[in-house]
């Protein structure tokens, strides 16, 4: 059996390449982990207490847009912690009221239920990676 060595090297081509395939996959999945690690200890530890509950977000997601607060989500958005709250008004219009952690109405945006879904779904993903 003839093995082809290259550029003077002592290791059979195949086991060099071999070998340089498993160093690159060993590498690559080490950065995944810590990557996943990462994002899981900043999404957990990073989370402060409610200074108002739930239902006190969505008193102040309704005196800004009248209406049925349909959810009170507490989420890191915009590089701080709040609730996003879920209104639906009068004409049925769907609306994202930021509240903070403090209840002071931040923002508030139009929305539909399918810019929810689609941000929900990105949510899960992201969630499911963090894992």
């Amino acid at each position: 059996m003839f093995v082809a060595y290259n550029n003077g090297c002592n290791e059979p081509y195949e086991k060099r390449n071999t070998m340089k395939n498993s160093t690159l996959t060993t590498f690559g999945l080490t950065l995944a982990a810590l990557a996943a690690l990462t994002a899981a200890i900043a999404a957990t530890a990073a989370q402060p207490k409610h200074k108002i509950t739930p239902a006190q977000a969505k008193a102040a997601a309704l005196k800004a847009v009248p209406g049925t607060a349909t959810s009170a989500k507490y989420e890191f958005e915009d590089g701080k912690w709040q609730y996003a709250v879920g209104v639906t008004d009068s004409s049925k219009q769907m609306w994202e009221v930021e509240v903070s952690s403090q209840g002071k109405v931040m923002d508030k945006e139009k929305t539909s239920a399918a810019e929810e879904a689609t941000e929900a779904a990105a949510d899960k993903k992201a969630a499911t990676k963090a894992k």
